[in-house]
């Protein structure tokens, strides 16, 4: 008894481009947003109010759509599974871009009503940006009351506002923060 050998599967050129939008449309968002918007939306999101449930929500409406958009035509069964394994893994390469490029961007179109907060000042630091030799500067910071809406973290900070805090060293500082369009803690101003 003699075993057929399976035959290849055919899929047209734009089968494999197709599969790598979930990861090529968010970066296109994100520069387009850059050269648009800039920094003229407030991005600057709190620690542990981050968007990463809504970078997965829209990596996986990315990842489902390409899917379809690249199956489309084809019959084979083994190629859309392929392209299932494939969208899905590049999808989760586009996870970052979505939670940490383009939803803060969006998440700072519309704040709601700003909120003074006092926070415990516990260190400061820098560290180099990559490939570059710019420095981002950063406060790590903790609410002085419990029922804060922001949490204890990590803030980054203007170069100014961590000039004046190393030379002025308070135990208490202010931020203002206000809530976003897709419900995170934008933070507007540090005193």
């Amino acid at each position: 008894m003699s075993r057929k050998p399976a035959s290849r599967v055919s899929v047209p050129p734009s089968f494999f481009p197709k599969l790598m939008l979930p990861f090529f449309l968010p970066a296109i968002l994100t520069l387009v947003l850059m050269f648009t918007v800039g920094e003229s939306w407030p991005r600057n999101i709190a620690p542990g109010s981050g968007l990463k449930l809504w970078g997965f929500g829209a990596t996986a409406v990315t990842a489902l759509l390409a899917w379809r958009y690249a199956i489309r035509g084809i019959a084979d069964p083994r190629a859309h599974k392929m392209a299932a394994a494939v969208c899905g893994v590049v999808g989760l390469m586009g996870w970052p871009i979505w939670s940490i490029g383009i939803l803060p961007s969006i998440n700072g179109v519309s704040l709601g009503p700003a909120e003074t907060v006092r926070m415990t000042l516990e260190r400061t630091e820098t560290s180099q940006e990559s490939r570059r030799r710019r420095l981002n500067h950063w406060a790590y910071l903790a609410p002085a009351n419990p029922d804060a809406p922001v949490g204890a973290g990590r803030y980054f900070i203007a170069e100014d506002v961590h000039d004046d805090w190393n030379s002025r060293r308070p135990r208490s500082v202010s931020l203002t923060t206000a809530e976003g369009l897709l419900g995170a803690q934008v933070v507007t101003a540090f005193e």
